[in-house]
């Protein structure tokens, strides 16, 4: 968002820390896009102590340097100028149209798979929804810093607290047969469904996953209505949808 508007200062940091986030995915499992760290039944990497107490101090100067990217960029006034009232969606629209995730959130609507569908650890340790009200670019930059900040205090209060218990690597056993399953889980986009149909030997007849961005796709149709075409590649940016996950 901050380089649709010409704001290289936050651009150029947060490209950093996108590597640093990477750089920290590849410390847990030797990949920087977390390849080969989930699997059926669990994950297949553990934390051990001195690499949970290299990743706490990793994730503090990340939050420090996330703060101080966002805060440079609030301070100027033709970035809220760019933000604010552009691209307005409203929480009935966005209720209308089945809207998910923080762009759901920056419009007023508390949707969050982790809050509505707990399972794991967020049926013990609950993260707080954050929601803005204005519907616009501001709402979705802002709502994305709050989630960033929460997210963060999520993680290090797991880490400074790790359950006692062994490596979840459960052995997958044979699907049930003529069956019908679904999935939720809370992506950063938002909700991430995965629904699988099965024959009588338990083979899949069906497996389909829906990204958020197929429900998000059309909000950002909607926010433009009506709007200068210069305003599309902030709007666009403030979205930050698949491509590829319109019609999965």
């Amino acid at each position: 968002m901050a380089g649709d508007i010409g704001y290289l200062p936050s651009k150029s940091f947060c490209g950093r820390l996108r590597g640093d986030a990477l750089n920290m995915t590849a410390e847990i499992c030797g990949n920087r896009f977390g390849r080969n760290l989930v699997r059926p039944g669990g994950v297949k990497y553990d934390l051990d102590r001195p690499l949970i107490d290299k990743l706490l101090l990793k994730i503090k100067e990340f939050r420090n340097d996330a703060v101080q990217a966002a805060e440079i960029m609030w301070d100027v006034p033709s970035v809220l100028e760019r933000f604010e009232e552009t691209g307005v969606l409203t929480k009935e629209t966005a209720e209308q149209i089945g809207m998910v995730g923080p762009s759901a959130r920056a419009s007023g609507l508390k949707r969050d798979v982790r809050s509505r569908f707990p399972t794991g650890t967020y049926r013990f340790n609950h993260v707080p929804i954050v929601t803005y009200e204005s519907g616009d670019v501001f709402a979705r930059a802002l709502t994305r810093e709050m989630e960033i900040n929460r997210s963060i205090k999520f993680i290090q209060d797991i880490l400074k607290n790790p359950p006692a218990s062994p490596l979840m690597n459960a052995k997958v056993e044979n699907n049930a047969a003529d069956s019908f399953a679904a999935a939720m889980v809370e992506g950063w986009r938002g909700e991430i469904c995965h629904t699988a149909i099965t024959d009588k030997n338990g083979g899949f007849i069906r497996y389909k996953v829906t990204d958020p961005s197929f429900h998000n796709w059309f909000g950002l149709a909607c926010c433009m209505k009506n709007g200068a075409i210069s305003d599309f590649p902030v709007c666009n940016k403030s979205f930050s949808l698949s491509y590829c996950g319109h019609d999965l």
